[in-house]
């Protein structure tokens, strides 16, 4: 029988490893471990080999004994070289080696040590599953193994991730006992765009941003559903309902359900959706919860008022987790009557339409999107996987060639494929989803992103967006994305209107808004791009791309040296930088210590080498001359490698008015 897992380890910590190992091994995993004395040796068998390349997850246990091994490294070596999905664990407190760098980086990890003893083994076990590895797959349920904008630029909002060489998956490093999925860069999803948040035990007091509705509706708050389940495999069940639920209850006039990423730091026993009213500008509260048992499979929900708490009403579903969905139909009439909404027949229908009458291909689905917005490589190589099988049980189901569309997208934009390669097959798959369902919403939102990132078509995509807001007017995504198109043309004053109903919809969406801080800074309204920046960041300190924004609003507003040491400061004590990073302490240090600035120039430069980023870095205007620059621009535009808005970027602003640099931001904003 092929492992799940391999583990590499070193000798020193093998009494540690192995409490874990039969931990997971008791939870029905199948585990990998040279329990000989093999890594003592200087041989390095056939067995750890042939153990390495059946395997679907390489566990590195990182300690100062495994990172001095010679065998340790060159196990990590090979499960690289497989692409296999690597997840370290750090088992103490220790820096990592040149000899795993390269294989390391931009893959976050697990501090075991700052972990409750009483969790730890299980957080492991639960990182396992959601990677879609161990028992569910062994049953048979096809989860097997692997398997913004132009570019990666400021402009957009996309920063990819460092990639291990052979693409290991990525997961984000926990340093308390709770999951936190933290996406740097934009977000497609079939809800319009929701990906995983941090987990957070506590509300984060966040700056008022929100923007008043612009309409009467009812503003609920579907708060993520806890699942209760004897077997991981069935937790998905709380997914499904979250989509099923939301996309139901928007189809009725006078309600908007604001989801996704806005509610999901409210999961959990440590919530405080006391919070959520002052927060998320919501009238009302849905909140529910889901058990699985047997076969059976109960939902219960409470419909809660958001300014006192109190209970409006309570429902309870019994069904089998084939069936619950079914549940939504009943929800929807139940809530319309408490406000005193008349549901027309047409809408009645809508409310009950199901994406596929295939349970199954559903939950494969539901699956495929959660490992899809883990923005590794081998997630979304296995996304796709299970999006085709999911196919394979109805070639009708639209949704799941959207989600090989968006994979293939977020390949190209986050550096796993070549652009070439990924965005025609992701037009492709868009088509197909457009011809079973020519009134998918989801799927316009998808080929506008194509239109826009890939093609430079602004006008085609556009109308994609517009399509797509016609048929759901309530999609959070369909409205930023609109946003930054109409904000690359140039059109600040429509796209603020677009930001701004996205915002409605997804109040605390930290993407959103910094693209909100870009905008107010082209418009010189810093005041409200320093409000955003600062909400954003409150929400997710560790998406740096905000404070890029931040600082760049800084450095166009003046008299804000203070604000900027102090971000300097902060931003020099992060021992894993990233671009954004980088570029900021460029320009800092730029006169004030070129020495230095050249120095982090060196780090830029080498990062972006290994990422593959082929964007055009506006930094390089620090090493040629100005007329040079420009025309590596312009053939950086000809490739579709540059970012809209580069005369507003930190390095090019003070040349913004050079006609030169003008001439170029006006072909930018044209398009092809």
């Amino acid at each position: 029988m092929n492992p799940d897992v391999f583990i590499s380890y070193s000798r020193e910590n093998q009494q540690e490893v192995i409490k874990l190992v039969e931990y997971l091994r008791a939870q029905g995993v199948a585990v990998w471990m040279d329990e000989s004395d093999i890594h003592g040796a200087t041989m390095w068998t056939k067995e750890i080999v042939e153990a390495i390349r059946a395997s679907s997850v390489f566990i590195l246990a990182i300690s100062r004994h495994s990172t001095g091994s010679k065998n340790v490294v060159k196990e990590l070596a090979l499960a690289s070289e497989r692409e296999k999905i690597i997840l370290p664990i750090y088992l103490e407190q220790c820096d990592i080696p040149e000899t795993m760098e390269y294989q390391l980086a931009g893959i976050q990890n697990i501090a075991l040590y700052t972990l409750e003893k009483a969790k730890a083994y299980e957080f492991v076990h639960q990182t396992i599953r959601r990677l879609g590895v161990g028992q569910a797959a062994k049953q048979g349920q096809a989860e097997t193994s692997p398997s913004a904008g132009h570019g990666t630029g400021v402009g957009h909002g996309h920063m990819a991730p460092p990639k291990a060489k052979g693409g290991g998956g990525k997961w984000i490093g926990i340093a308390a006992a709770v999951v936190v999925l933290v996406v740097a860069g934009f977000f497609l999803s079939q809800g319009g765009g929701e990906a995983p948040a941090p987990s957070i035990t506590s509300t984060p007091n966040t700056p008022t941003t929100t923007a008043t509705p612009t309409d009467s509706s009812h503003r609920i708050a579907l708060l993520p559903f806890e699942v209760n389940a004897a077997k991981e495999e069935d937790k998905w069940v709380g997914g499904g309902m979250d989509n099923e639920l939301k996309t139901a209850l928007n189809k009725i006039d006078d309600v908007t359900i604001i989801a996704g990423l806005s509610v999901n730091g409210y999961r959990g026993a440590g919530r405080e959706i006391s919070k959520i009213k002052s927060n998320l500008n919501v009238d009302y509260i849905l909140d529910g919860s889901i058990t699985v048992s047997g076969g059976k499979t109960s939902l219960n929900l409470d419909f809660i008022k958001a300014d006192d708490l109190s209970t409006v009403w309570s429902e309870s579903i019994q069904a089998t987790p084939d069936t619950i969905f079914d549940g939504k139909t009943q929800i929807a009439n139940k809530l319309a009557t408490s406000l005193n909404i008349q549901l027309g027949a047409k809408t009645s229908e809508e409310i009950g339409t199901k994406h596929t009458e295939n349970a199954e291909a559903f939950r494969l689905y539901t699956r495929g999107r959660e490992l899809w917005m883990t923005r590794s490589q081998a997630g979304m190589q296995q996304s796709i996987k299970l999006y085709e099988q999911a196919i394979e049980l109805d070639n009708n189901f639209a949704l799941a060639y959207c989600g090989i569309a968006d994979a293939y997208s977020m390949l190209a934009v986050y550096l796993y494929m070549d652009r070439d390669e990924g965005y025609p097959k992701a037009r492709r798959y868009v088509l197909d989803a457009i011809t079973r369902n020519p009134n998918l919403a989801e799927a316009y939102i998808s080929l506008g992103w194509i239109q826009f990132s890939y093609d430079w078509k602004y006008e085609e995509s556009v109308k994609s967006y517009l399509k797509a807001i016609s048929l759901n007017s309530k999609i959070a995504q369909a409205h930023q994305w609109l946003g930054i198109c109409l904000e690359a043309q140039g059109r600040y004053e429509e796209a603020e209107e677009s930001f701004l109903k996205g915002e409605e919809l997804d109040p605390n969406h930290h993407v959103l808004l910094m693209n909100m801080t870009s905008l107010y800074g082209r418009l010189g309204r810093f005041d409200d791009a320093e409000r955003y920046a600062k909400k954003g960041i409150s929400i997710n300190p560790t998406f740096y791309q905000i404070r890029y924004q931040l600082y760049n609003t800084y450095i166009q507003a003046g008299d804000k040296e203070a604000e900027i040491e102090e971000m300097v400061k902060e931003l020099e004590g992060i021992k894993t930088k990233d671009q954004p990073i980088n570029n900021i302490l460029i320009h800092y240090y730029k006169d004030k210590d070129p020495a230095k600035s050249d120095t982090y120039y060196e780090r830029a430069y080498e990062l972006d080498k290994l990422t593959s980023n082929s964007t055009f870095q506006t930094r390089v205007i620090l090493k040629v001359e100005f007329d040079e620059f420009i025309r590596l621009a312009n053939q950086a535009f000809d490739n579709g490698s540059i970012d809209f808005g580069i005369e507003f970027d930190i390095f090019c602003i003070e040349f913004k008015d050079n006609p030169k640099m003008k001439a170029l931001a006006e072909r930018i904003k044209k398009g092809k």
